[in-house]
């Protein structure tokens, strides 16, 4: 067998990848670092910038609105101070007046828009702000309430027909100046009616002695209230009470009772 001879020093050196013991070790890849910055290619995503509150939009109109109101007020003192040097020429006027005007135009334009921002933003708070959603709505009610039962219809007693107004009623008497009268007011009748439609049955007496007195009727004086009852009695009447129904023209209802008294 025929063993092939190093060179002169390489006797006893390991040859490379050779440990000391003699065996042979492969040379150990090198490790990569995680890859953390995602696909390649891919663009880190951009904040949002937060949206400005409602104050802080109207502070900005508001000190914008300061600012071009300084600056004209400014250039109208420098203006006016020219003026009283003698530097001031009226053929500048127009071009100052043009230079403010086109400042406050661009000021009412910038306040429009930042009108607009504040609703915007005013609409988005305010539906932000709506209450949360009730998660119960949709489970079923553990047991159906019982209907409530309907109480029985109450029965009340017809009602009573309006009473009917009253009038009053001035009895006065011929040939009989002692005598008295008890009736003070009449049932008004129901349908206009003249005094001379009011008539009354001839006064009956209370007892068997004395004949009815039938002198009695009806009319109006504007001296006094109501209706006026004149009642004659006939000379020799016999003492006692007197009384008859009293009635409107056309209506079969009797107005009341006219009732009179002749004493002793």
């Amino acid at each position: 067998m025929t063993i092939r001879k190093g060179k002169a020093g390489d006797a006893g050196r390991p040859s490379p990848g050779t440990e000391a013991d003699g065996r042979v070790r492969r040379p150990a890849a090198a490790g990569r670092a995680p890859n953390r910055a995602g696909p390649k290619g891919a663009a880190p995503k951009a904040k949002t910038p937060p949206e400005p509150k409602v104050s802080e939009a109207v502070a900005h109109a508001v000190k914008m609105g300061y600012d071009v109101i300084a600056e004209n007020i400014r250039q109208g003192r420098e203006a006016a101070e020219r003026f009283r040097q003698g530097e001031y020429r009226l053929r500048d006027a127009p071009g100052d007046l043009e230079v403010a005007s086109l400042r406050l135009l661009q000021l009412a334009r910038e306040l429009s828009t930042t009108t607009f921002d504040v609703c915007e933003r005013l609409l988005k708070e305010l539906g932000a702000q709506r209450p949360p959603q009730d998660r119960t709505d949709s489970v079923p009610k553990f047991r159906e309430a019982a209907p409530a039962a309907t109480p029985a219809p109450v029965k009340t007693a017809s009602p009573s027909p309006p009473a009917q107004a009253t009038m009053q009623v001035t009895v006065r008497f011929e040939g009989a100046p002692k005598a008295i009268a008890h009736t003070e007011s009449l049932t008004r009748p129901r349908l206009p009616t003249a005094a001379s439609g009011v008539s009354a049955a001839p006064l009956a007496p209370s007892s068997a002695r004395g004949a009815a007195i039938a002198g009695v009727r009806f009319e109006m004086d504007a001296s006094v209230e109501g209706i006026v009852a004149v009642v004659t009695v006939p000379k020799g009447q016999a003492h006692g009470f007197y009384s008859s129904l009293v009635h409107a023209e056309g209506d079969p209802i009797p107005l009341g009772v006219l009732t009179i008294e002749l004493p002793k």
